[in-house]
């Protein structure tokens, strides 16, 4: 039995410029881009708990193009290009995810949405961030940060399934 899971099972089964490709990158990039924004909120819902600003996670991120010096509560700029730098990279990672997870439903994709924000994001801080933006690797709490993107996996699966219309399976 061929194994039809992940992006070169999806292609084989589809061909690589199908309609079901072309869908399935869409619903890759949506809920990427639905992961980030719920891990975004969040991250500003912990601040506020820590009595922290709401603005300071998205600020961090904005370092990485404009200098520590950003790296505040306060809004503005740096605000915006932080947040949508977030929800960019999100995105992306969304498409990327499509190696691992297209062609899973249910608990398999959950599981894989999982492992793959378990697995990208140590590897993406301790590689990219460290080196990238050192203010936020500083700054911020691995254990936060990890917690922060298994809910993205957790998002990014039921968005996955939502925006290909699939039905609940617990195969």
């Amino acid at each position: 039995m061929e194994d039809h899971t992940g992006l070169a099972g999806h292609r084989a089964m589809n061909g690589p410029d199908s309609r079901s490709s072309r869908r399935n990158y869409l619903a890759g990039a949506g809920a990427g881009l639905m992961a980030g924004t719920v891990m975004a909120m969040a991250m500003m819902m912990l601040a506020l708990f820590r009595n922290q600003s709401i603005w300071t996670m998205p600020n961090l991120i904005a370092a990485m193009w404009l200098g520590p010096d950003v790296a505040t509560g306060q809004l503005g700029f740096p605000t915006l290009a932080g947040f949508l730098t977030h929800e960019v990279t999100s995105t992306l990672m969304g498409v990327i995810a499509l190696a691992w997870v297209a062609g899973l439903e249910g608990r398999r994709l959950l599981l894989a949405s999982l492992a793959y924000a378990l697995a990208s994001y140590p590897l993406v801080f301790s590689a990219v961030i460290s080196w990238a933006n050192p203010v936020m690797y500083e700054r911020t709490s691995m254990i936060v940060m990890t917690g922060a993107h298994l809910l993205y996996g957790i998002v990014f699966a039921a968005g996955y399934s939502l925006f290909l219309g699939k039905k609940k399976s617990t195969a």
